[in-house]
């Protein structure tokens, strides 16, 4: 550390640079000239344009009772003393009552620092006078110049060495390095923090050239600005890197008439933040902008959008730009019909990820499908929404072509199998008709036959018209359920008193009524209960059970009859299906159209030789 002949280097107009730096309002008084240099600081806080006042001009700032004691602190001929005032400031139409520091400088020019008034501790024997007289106390604590309290001198008279030691250990604290070339470019002083920076113990180069410690070529940026510093005598400041050890500097140089004072701070995590910030700025950028999706960031009140990557100008046939400056534009293209889904999607989406589907319209007149999908993200305490938006036309288009085609199948299917089962009825009865034409005698003995395979031939129609009833035929009514379920068991009766069959049923207490459709569910049950019967041999159970789970009416109908294999399980359903002997195939498609229209699910369970249990769940309305 330099230390050596510190005071003879430090000058004034120095020292009123560092205390602007440090943001400490001071100005600087030349007696000899009779003028007074305000810094930018003091300048702001006394609202003065100017930074150069005549001394008088400078005086009239001041109440009249305290320009004598100013007056008379400025022609004290003791250098490196310090007295501080309390004095009144006229600032526009008010006053403003500050402490002024001042201190004699060795080279007969005065530096005066302001602070905010200190109320005086005062004994009783001093009267109300002495709240103008002289305090010898230290700088305020906010001033560069007070690191480690550099200015503590109570005493009338401060003895120059002391002021150098107390400025040398301001400088010692001081946060950022400090160094100091006079005009022959010759270190003449530099603190621990820029020996630190530097990694250089410049105490033993006192004296040297700075090229003899830093090389022209890997520093030129560090010369070109001490040496413009030098000729503009112009503030300067700038950013460098030391090439030993690759310190980057946000450097500011002071210059004066008998050198430069540079000023510098270690930024070098900074600027490695802000290129990991750049590097992964470009990684995301080359991201969205090769990839089909468009990208968005918005604020959860969809209100702003910081982002829209450069997809988004194709996907949606307008400029982002646009859409960032104004954007409600974005959801004057959706269609009207999705716009009410797509604000609740978005209002979701602020909360926790969530996607939604819709239509929009281009300004070309494109009719297009997107699916935008989003979630909420936290970034420095700010709340943000992050989404994706991609068209998925042709994925609905092709879902729309896979459902006709599967329509269509079906119709195939189910036309070949409507023909199949009506004509094998219709050649029994036109075989019949034909014997009983030749025969007359014999027609009474088929006419039971033939009234059976009408029987079954007006079963299929029926079917078939219950398969094209459209939902919006469901009328709900107020029902009981023991009610149909025991309308249900005696319309069965006959069917089990013929063999050794029990129909148990059980209800949980909690149901009451509810809303259903009545003619729906006891069909439902007509064909669950019917085909359970069915499953058994001439002796066996059937077990209907109905409870409420989660706001569900759960209906279950289990028997212990021969049950089915796994791959019967899988063929439940198509149409033409049947196990038995003389069923048509199409009633459990019927059951669970029939549960469809009423807003239900069925479920089967079953295992051969042992039993099939069906489950039906329908909405619990009340």
């Amino acid at each position: 550390m330099i230390k050596e002949r510190y005071s003879d280097h430090l000058y004034s107009g120095e020292m009123l640079a560092i205390l602007e730096i440090s943001d400490t309002p001071a100005c600087l008084l030349d007696v000899h000239h009779q003028t007074v240099t305000l810094n930018r600081r003091l300048s702001t806080e006394f609202n003065i344009n100017e930074t150069e006042l005549h001394l008088s001009n400078w005086l009239s700032l001041f109440q009249i009772h305290d320009r004598g004691e100013i007056y008379r602190v400025i022609h004290q001929s003791e250098q490196w003393n310090e007295t501080e005032l309390s004095v009144s400031i006229k600032l526009a139409k008010q006053r403003k009552n500050v402490s002024c520091k001042m201190l004699h400088l060795s080279n007969g020019n005065i530096i005066a620092i302001f602070s905010p008034q200190k109320q005086p501790t005062l004994s009783s024997e001093y009267s109300q006078q002495t709240y103008h007289n002289i305090i010898r106390e230290p700088l305020p604590s906010s001033t560069v110049l007070n690191l480690r309290e550099a200015f503590t001198a109570r005493a009338k008279t401060t003895k120059t060495s002391q002021v150098k030691d107390r400025l040398v250990h301001a400088a010692d604290s001081f946060p950022y390095g400090i160094a100091m070339l006079n005009s022959n470019w010759e270190v003449i002083f530099a603190n621990p923090k820029m020996e630190d920076m530097v990694e250089l113990t410049l105490s033993r180069y006192y004296r040297k050239k700075l090229w003899d410690l830093f090389p022209v070529d890997n520093h030129s940026i560090f010369f070109q600005n001490f040496l413009r510093a030098m000729e503009t005598q112009e503030t300067l400041e700038f950013q460098g890197e030391v090439q030993k050890n690759k310190v980057c500097m946000d450097v500011t140089v002071v210059p004066s008439e008998q050198g430069i004072t540079i000023i510098a701070k270690d930024i070098t995590n900074y600027k490695k933040h802000l290129d990991d910030m750049k590097k992964s700025e470009e990684r995301f950028s080359l991201l969205s902008n090769n990839i089909n999706e468009a990208c968005w960031i918005c604020a959860p009140e969809w209100g702003e959008l910081f982002y829209l990557s450069p997809a988004f100008d194709e996907l949606y046939g307008m400029d982002r730009h646009d859409i960032i400056k104004n954007p409600s534009l974005y959801f004057d293209l959706i269609d009207d019909q999705y716009l009410d889904v797509v604000k609740e999607a978005a209002l979701i989406m602020t909360q926790k990820e969530h996607q939604v589907e819709f239509k929009i319209t281009t300004p070309a007149g494109e009719s297009k499908w997107i699916k935008m999908k989003g979630f909420p993200v936290e970034n420095q305490g700010k709340q943000f929404v992050i989404g994706i938006d991609e068209e998925i036309t042709k994925m609905k288009e092709m879902t729309l072509l896979e459902e006709k085609s599967r329509q269509l199948s079906t119709i195939t299917q189910m036309a070949a199998g409507v023909a199949h089962e009506i004509k094998n009825p219709l050649t029994a009865i036109k075989g019949f008709l034909q014997i009983g034409a030749a025969n007359p005698d014999l027609r009474d003995s088929y006419q039971d036959i033939i009234l059976d395979e009408v029987n079954r031939i007006e079963s299929i129609v029926q079917d078939f018209m219950m398969l094209s009833k459209p939902k919006s035929s469901v009328q709900l009514e107020y029902v009981n359920l023991e009610v149909i379920i025991s309308y249900v068991s005696r319309l069965l009766d006959p069917d089990t008193e013929s063999n050794e069959l029990i129909v148990h049923y059980t209800c949980d207490p909690k149901l009451n009524g509810f809303y259903c459709e009545p003619k729906r569910l006891k069909q439902i049950l007509i064909n669950l209960v019917g085909n359970a019967i069915d499953a058994l041999d001439e002796e066996g159970e059937v077990q209907i059970e109905a409870i409420l789970e989660k706001e569900e009416l759960v209906i279950s109908v289990t028997d212990n009859g021969h049950g089915l294999t796994e791959q019967e399980l899988l063929k439940l359903g198509e149409p033409f299906y049947t196990t038995k002997e003389k069923g048509t195939g199409l009633g459990i498609m019927v059951t669970k159209k029939m549960i469809d229209d009423l807003d239900g699910k069925i479920n089967y369970q079953s295992r051969k030789n042992e039993g099939t249990s069906v489950t039906v769940r329908l909405p619990y309305r009340t």
